[in-house]
């Protein structure tokens, strides 16, 4: 576990211009988020990170992964969300289930600006109006950082600073919290920068090795690249996983996880085609299957699939 220390987001001066920005590019690598996420059953924690990177469809993404972490807050799961990639100011996010790219940020927006963006786990845009811009001193570095107009009345100010992302959480963005659904950033940590937006210690985990990698690796063959298919989607209790290929690449294990990352079955002995066993039903809802490597736990093809009531 990694202690840091206590660093609160300080405004040393403010401007309403920008031209002291230093253009705070978005992490690469080795960045690590804490939110608090409200359900129906009270608040809970959640992590998300960077680690490594890959390519697809020519262009190379950084994986967001979300972490599942133990009460010394060591790392004992990682759930792929999907791809980010970044420049010219803009963030892009490729979701790990069927939606095409879109625009996570876009840090070159001025007062008044209107800009339409896609939630997590949705298709319908949600149109956000720009208050202000000014440049402020958060984590230890001049940025932009754009406030936004409340969604609804009563609702947070919603905010985002370059480099770091939005008061609402990494992926949480333009979703304004309400009853008992929304997120908020708790605290951010990339390298030496630490941002904490509470009044008390946020702690963080250490993040695994494969966090601090960037190498662009090299794209998987375009012929036949492996893909995981649930049916029939939707489902009702039994669901049938298989994958496009005659042979398997190398043992593998399927795993269960919530739209929320949480982990919820692991199916070892997984062949061509699998059903989940007997006892492993589950609530109508939406969930991510993942295919990873028995030996080095990589990511070999995720799908989504929703269950309903029979």
């Amino acid at each position: 576990m990694q202690k840091t220390v206590l660093s609160s987001l300080v405004f040393l001066s403010c401007w309403t211009g920008v031209a002291l920005s230093q253009t705070v590019p978005f992490p690469q690598s080795n960045a690590v988020w804490k939110e608090e996420h409200e359900t129906i059953a009270g608040p809970i924690f959640k992590h998300f990170a960077l680690c490594s990177d890959t390519v697809i469809n020519g262009n190379t993404y950084i994986q967001v992964v979300a972490l599942q972490v133990d009460s010394a807050l060591n790392v004992v799961q990682t759930a792929y969300m999907g791809g980010l990639r970044s420049g010219g100011g803009v963030v892009r996010f490729l979701p790990n289930y069927s939606m095409p790219e879109y625009v996570l940020y876009d840090f070159n927006l001025e007062a008044g600006d209107v800009i339409d963006l896609i939630p997590l786990y949705s298709d319908t845009p949600v149109s956000r109006e720009v208050d202000s811009v000014k440049v402020e001193m958060v984590a230890g570095k001049m940025r932009k950082v754009i406030y936004f107009a409340p969604g609804y009345p009563g609702a947070p100010v919603e905010y985002w600073m370059e480099g770091i992302g939005s008061s609402y959480g990494l992926l949480g963005r333009a979703f304004d919290p309400g009853g008992d659904i929304g997120s908020q950033l708790l605290c951010f940590k990339h390298d030496e920068e630490y941002l904490n937006l509470t009044f008390i210690e946020c702690f963080l985990p250490e993040l695994p090795a494969e966090c601090g990698i960037f190498n662009a690796g090299q794209e998987v063959a375009a012929n036949e690249p492996l893909k995981l298919t649930a049916s029939p989607n939707p489902s009702g209790d039994d669901v049938r996983f298989s994958i496009n290929q005659k042979t398997m690449p190398e043992p593998c294990v399927l795993k269960i996880y919530t739209a929320n990352g949480k982990l919820l079955k692991t199916v070892g002995q997984v062949g061509l085609a699998t059903v989940l066993p007997n006892g492993a039903s589950l609530k109508p809802g939406f969930y991510i299957a993942v295919l990873e490597s028995e030996k080095n736990r990589r990511v070999l093809a995720h799908c989504t699939f929703v269950t309903e009531r029979p």
